[in-house]
């Protein structure tokens, strides 16, 4: 099935189900809350799932990243 082609709720729910596999820590109940704020953005929501889940978990490690706040300035302000 394509994901063009999903509810929303089978879309939330495979979300869910993606994020703890990828996160076992996760309650079921947290990944479904979590699912649905993922699918509240235009842009994940229009991508599968799981597609949706890989981007967030690279967008959050991207933002993690020790140097990616110094990547920002190029030099001294001033």
């Amino acid at each position: 099935m394509s994901h063009l082609t999903l509810t929303q709720a089978h879309w939330i729910e495979r979300c869910a189900w993606y994020l703890v596999q990828a996160v076992p820590d996760f309650a079921p109940d947290e990944a479904n809350t979590l699912a649905r704020k993922i699918y509240e953005f235009e842009r994940t929501s229009a991508m599968p799932p799981e597609a949706a889940v890989d981007f967030v978990a690279q967008q959050i490690a991207h933002a993690d990243a020790p140097d990616a706040h110094a990547a920002g300035r190029a030099g001294p302000r001033g």
